[in-house]
């Protein structure tokens, strides 16, 4: 309850006046005091910021499937010698070591490099290689002369029939493969057997 300091008249509630003799009641407003101002907890820093939760964090982390190795990966995951080999060896000879892989061409490698065990290595395998592509055209010109008789219209002629013919580009196929692992191995540095054949030794 509130009175006015002049004329002592009481007051009513949220009078801006004093109905009395007319003073302000803002010249009698007084701010409480500072013990009669509510206490307030003072706020304490934290002493140690949160840390993020490691489990969290892993949970939220895109999770990425390993790599699934294809199908000339798993083919060439065969022994690997190259570090038995000397580097310079190898990055003299890279090319070398390719041709042993190119038919006939194997015997440049064989006679031009006979001092370099990295292009005498592949040349090895190239050898067999060659023996075995050798294999396959004899064996593919036997299979070609078996002939059957065809016809076209009214016209009769003979020719090797259509399983023949797949059966022989069938056998084909992983000498093809081989072939070309042996190339990407030799041109990459690498000392590895090829699959099969690579321990197929025919020359020492």
């Amino acid at each position: 309850m509130a009175f006015c300091e002049k004329c002592g008249a009481q007051l009513q509630e949220g009078a801006k006046f004093c109905m009395k003799c007319g003073t302000p009641v803002e010249e009698n407003f007084q701010q409480p005091s500072q013990s009669e101002q509510p206490y307030q907890q003072p706020v304490q820093p934290d002493p140690q910021p949160a840390q993020p939760n490691p489990t969290y964090q892993q949970s939220n982390q895109s999770y990425q499937q390993p790599v699934q190795p294809n199908f000339f990966q798993k083919l060439n995951d065969t022994p690997d010698t190259t570090y038995e080999y000397d580097p310079q060896d190898i990055a003299n000879n890279k090319v070398m070591a390719a041709l042993s892989y190119l038919g006939i061409l194997v015997l440049i490698p064989w006679f031009a490099a006979p001092q370099s065990r990295y292009a005498r290595f592949h040349a090895k395998q190239g050898i067999t290689l060659f023996l075995v592509q050798v294999a396959y055209s004899v064996l593919s010109f036997l299979l070609g002369l078996i002939k059957t008789p065809h016809y076209y219209y009214f016209l009769e002629y003979m020719a090797t029939p259509w399983y023949i013919n797949l059966l022989i580009f069938l056998i084909g196929v992983p000498i093809f493969v081989l072939t070309i692992l042996g190339i990407v191995n030799a041109a990459r540095g690498l000392a590895k057997e090829l699959p099969i054949i690579g321990k197929i030794k025919i020359v020492k």
